[in-house]
């Protein structure tokens, strides 16, 4: 994983990913992750634009930290381009566990239409 950047956008924030996230690059992404629980954020973005391949200790993550932030009234919201990508979401069907954009102001204007 190259870079993680965190921007604000309202009350939500985006991570942006850039490059591939390898089973060694999971506790840096898990760290980030964290730091938001701790703030108490409830509105995430993870941007997936700029990433070809997640593992699977990645995708735990993922999971995990949408539960603890659900169970905090929030929730967790994906932008993913890549195909490659988008299919591990589907054949694991994690794709019914995080809402999937298309684009970054697709994720943004849902949480728009949402008030928590």
């Amino acid at each position: 994983m190259e870079s993680i950047t965190k921007e604000k956008k309202d009350n939500i924030t985006i991570l942006k990913v850039k490059g591939n996230i390898q089973h060694t690059d999971t506790p840096t992404f898990e760290k980030e992750l964290e730091k938001l629980l701790e703030e108490n954020v409830l509105k995430i973005i993870i941007d997936l634009t700029n990433v070809k391949l997640v593992s699977s200790s990645a995708l735990g993550t993922l999971i995990a930290m949408q539960r603890r932030v659900k169970r905090k009234g929030g929730d967790i919201r994906l932008v993913i381009t890549e195909n490659e990508v988008l299919r591990v979401m589907q054949i694991t069907l994690l794709n019914r566990v995080f809402q999937i954009f298309g684009s970054l102001p697709e994720a943004v204007e849902s949480f728009k239409k949402l008030s928590f």
